[in-house]
């Protein structure tokens, strides 16, 4: 069984058994169990400046923090990388405590909204200049970093993940379908065209087309600006959003249809079915690139890369903030600007295929003119940039992990034959109601109506 490379944005719970330091001055391990208050950071009198940055995983930002230190010997950088949840989750205990918390801190989409809502434990990064870089983002991504006034920078943006759709063509060939990815696209416009196709390569073929059910679900629901939370009172929405049961519906149908392998993501057996052929249709952001790479360089010609049904959408992206903690907020902020930069998001993008925030770098050369030898030498710049343009974004509340969780352990209940679907709708919703009383956001609970269970 080949190890797997688990990637940043992965959305499962796990329990952290140490944090891997690195510095400037090199790398360390620290101890197994992690005490917010063992990681703060005195403020220095003497140069050189001490900086730490809190990160989760394979955000690919580690060489460039090795860089600025090069270039700024005046500062020294300590980073911390945790597992994804973990970081997010420390952090929230670091404000808790009074104490702990880094001076610069990396938080996902999924985790911004729930740390918007304690203003007085960042600095305002306008109070640094941070507003007069609005115009260089995407305008949904700078509202995302921003209170809903505008008037508190929580933190700059530094990726989006805007969405494609990975395919093998030679799966599409044995099903007598077009194989190349403008016809692909042509033929693959909608979510009913995409069941009806999956259906034809599951009969000629007798092979799943899709990895499981959720990541389905999911990239349904990237592209409805509305999904669990209101963007105005933040109270959960769920069962009376009809964008989240439609999604939750596509789903079901494609289960029933026999579409899916039934892998849960970022499992060993998930990876090596990228490899060997095990689906036939990936559902990706542009930063899965890399992952896909990585974890199945034997599979290289084997995937191709062709716009997305349904228009674009988005999975992932974060934001570099910084705690009030911090005793160097300048230096700090220095830093932020600097990772955050189009010159550094478009050398990041190069690299990591993490898709750069940055809109006025979406025509530059380098992303413009992308192509990936892996994936067939298809246009991965301009594709991932044309759906990045015309994804709608949606408003993510200040629990969507937890909501996110929830429902993908139901679906994968689904798959395993331990739920049946008709059932799986109630569990889901009753089971998003009690995971949000077990983290106290009862608060954001009220009576959605007919479609909620009792």
């Amino acid at each position: 069984m080949k190890r797997l490379v688990r990637i940043r944005r992965a959305l499962a719970v796990l329990s952290i058994v140490s944090f891997v330091a690195a510095s400037s001055a090199g790398c360390a391990s620290v101890a197994d169990s992690i005490d917010p208050d063992r990681l703060s950071v005195p403020a220095e009198q003497n140069r050189p400046i001490r900086l730490t940055v809190w990160l989760y995983e394979r955000t690919g930002l580690e060489p460039f923090l090795e860089r600025y230190a090069r270039e700024h010997p005046d500062v020294r950088i300590e980073w911390f990388v945790s597992q994804f949840e973990d970081v997010h989750n420390h952090l929230q205990t670091a404000f808790a405590a009074g104490s702990g918390a880094p001076d610069v801190c990396l938080i996902e989409v999924s985790f911004i909204e729930r740390f918007k809502r304690f203003p007085d434990y960042f600095y305002n990064l306008a109070d640094f200049g941070a507003a007069s870089l609005r115009d260089d983002y995407l305008d949904w991504k700078w509202r995302q970093a921003t209170s809903a006034d505008g008037g508190v920078v929580f933190g700059l943006p530094t990726d989006i993940g805007p969405m494609a759709m990975l395919y093998r063509p030679e799966r599409f060939e044995r099903a007598g379908l077009p194989a190349d990815r403008e016809s692909v696209a042509r033929m693959i416009r909608t979510w009913d065209d995409f069941l009806r196709v999956g259906e034809q390569i599951r009969k000629q073929t007798g092979k799943p087309v899709i990895s499981n059910i959720h990541e389905l679900y999911q990239a349904i629901l990237g592209q409805s600006q509305r999904q669990y939370f209101d963007p105005a009172t933040g109270e959960l929405i769920m069962a009376s959003n009809p964008e989240v049961r439609r999604a939750w519906d596509y789903a079901v149908r494609a289960y029933r249809l026999g579409l899916s392998a039934g892998l849960q993501t970022w499992q060993p057996e998930w990876a090596e079915a990228l490899a060997d052929g095990g689906f036939a249709v990936l559902l990706s952001p542009s930063w899965m690139l890399n992952y896909v790479k990585t974890n199945a360089p034997e599979a290289e010609g084997d995937w191709d890369v062709a716009a997305m049904p349904g228009g674009g959408g988005n999975r992932g992206g974060s934001f570099l903030t910084i705690p009030k903690e911090s005793g160097h907020p300048k230096e700090a902020y220095d830093l932020v600007r600097w990772l955050t930069s189009p010159e550094i998001q478009l050398e990041l993008y190069r690299r990591e295929n993490n898709f750069p925030s940055a809109r006025v770098v979406f025509d530059d050369p380098i992303v413009r003119d992308k192509r990936d030898p892996f994936f067939r030498n298809a246009p991965v710049g301009r594709l991932f940039a044309d759906s990045a343009r015309r994804l709608k974004p949606a408003y993510e509340g200040p629990y969507q992990f937890v909501v996110v969780t929830a429902v993908e352990s139901v679906l994968y209940k689904v798959e395993r034959g331990e739920l049946a679907p008709e059932q799986a709708w109630n569990e889901a919703v009753s089971l998003v109601r009690k995971q949000l009383s077990a983290v106290g956001a009862s608060a954001f609970i009220r009576e959605e109506g007919r479609n909620n269970p009792p």
